[in-house]
């Protein structure tokens, strides 16, 4: 059986670190966005003796392989299920690679939902959400979509905030790197922001436009990059009401209250940036095209 889902990547409104899990993960303030730049994975699945998984991707880029986060999600996904499936996965990539827009995250997260619906829902969202989670932090994210806030409990909770506002991207021509900027942080731990408990009452009681003064990320601190701080000043200049960088970096974006002024100042921005776009919120993380 084949089937084709769409899934959306995520911008981060807020991002803290607030420790250390025993498990070695941070503890994290965290507040995402879905937005309408997707990937398209097509699964197809059948019972096999053995496990066996192919991989093929339009980037090069990508690798094809053990490595690939869809390998991880088919391969938990049928232990979990205590099936053995012969696997094929095709990813349509549109989502920026290593930009903190989710970009593996939302591969692991269609190919949970793709594999469920081909095997008649043989597990549930929870513990769709637990594998997710077992191989990646934000898969389970991607997986609800929406407004989504991280609670006291280290949970994410989903809101009905309004979504008054257009993002503007600016995908630069270089990474950072995540890894590095944690060691940072365990080395010289950063104040836990004060704004948290705000923001998401904004996001609870009013609309994404209105939490605008409270976004934030503390990895733009951590790496002090100055190419950074350049992109977030043109997209101000452009008319953002503010700009942040999302995930570990390296998409920045712009917050625009109408769809007019996103695009002149995309028009503008394409002038000095190779890679700009526009992402709109959308209320979904993954969708089902065809089955």
């Amino acid at each position: 059986m084949i089937v084709k889902v769409r899934a959306y990547s995520k911008l981060n409104l807020f991002l803290d670190i607030t420790g250390k899990l025993p498990s070695g993960r941070h503890s994290l303030n965290i507040a995402t966005q879905s937005v309408d730049v997707y990937d398209d994975i097509t699964v197809d699945a059948v019972l096999s003796d053995t496990f066996f998984c192919t991989i093929e991707c339009n980037n090069p880029d990508i690798p094809c392989d053990e490595r690939n986060i869809v390998y991880k999600a088919a391969k938990a996904f049928c232990s979990t299920s205590d099936i053995n499936a012969r696997v094929c996965i095709t990813i349509e990539k549109n989502v920026p690679v290593m930009g903190g827009m989710g970009g593996s995250s939302v591969d692991g997260a269609g190919t949970l939902v793709a594999l469920n619906e081909i095997f008649k829902s043989r597990l549930s969202k929870q513990k769709l959400y637990d594998i997710g989670d077992s191989i990646g932090a934000d898969v389970p994210i991607c997986m609800k979509g929406g407004t989504q806030y991280s609670t006291q409990s280290g949970k994410m909770k989903s809101s009905d905030c309004h979504a008054d506002c257009v993002f503007v991207c600016i995908y630069p021509d270089f990474t950072l790197s995540t890894a590095l900027a944690y060691s940072k942080y365990d080395e010289s731990p950063t104040e836990i922001s004060p704004y948290y408990d705000e923001f998401v009452n904004c996001v609870i009681n009013g609309s994404l436009s209105y939490c605008c003064k409270y976004i934030s990320n503390v990895f733009t601190g951590i790496y002090r990059d100055d190419r950074i701080n350049n992109i977030k000043n043109d997209l101000l200049n452009c008319g953002a009401s503010t700009a942040e960088m999302t995930g570990s970096g390296s998409v920045v974006f712009g917050v625009f209250t109408t769809e007019q002024d996103a695009e002149k100042a995309l028009d503008k921005l394409n002038t000095k940036y190779k890679c700009c776009f526009i992402a709109r919120p959308v209320n979904c993380g993954v969708s089902v095209l065809f089955s």
